[in-house]
């Protein structure tokens, strides 16, 4: 039987473990915009900047998954309606639910929500 994790893996989204080094995300979630560049592919280190306050200065992170409340985690992966969960040497961060996601090359980018 599925896990609900696994229902949310099989709609459109984004497995940041498969992206490779250099690749660019832009998410857009109720409250602010995120770009995100990929910094390391197995451990999901990315660095993120956005236009929320706190995370105004590109900083290095690691993409830990999204969530959708209360209790739901799905590991690496980004989905419309779920929040962003990323951790930083000074704590972890959620984001608002995505609303849009899009994934950039050096020379094509392609819109997934």
């Amino acid at each position: 039987m599925k896990t609900l994790a696994d229902k949310l893996r099989q709609e459109p989204g984004i497995d940041v473990k498969r992206l490779k080094v250099g690749m660019r995300l832009l998410v857009e979630t109720e409250q602010a915009i995120y770009e995100m560049r990929v910094l390391h592919q197995g451990l999901s280190l990315v660095e993120i900047s956005s236009s929320d306050p706190v995370l105004r200065q590109p900083t290095v992170g690691q993409f830990i998954g999204s969530q959708l409340p209360p209790a739901c985690a799905v590991p690496n992966w980004i989905g419309k309606g779920l929040s962003m969960h990323l951790r930083f040497r000074n704590g972890d961060y959620f984001s608002a639910p995505v609303l849009s996601a899009e994934v950039k090359g050096d020379t094509w980018h392609y819109d997934l929500f």
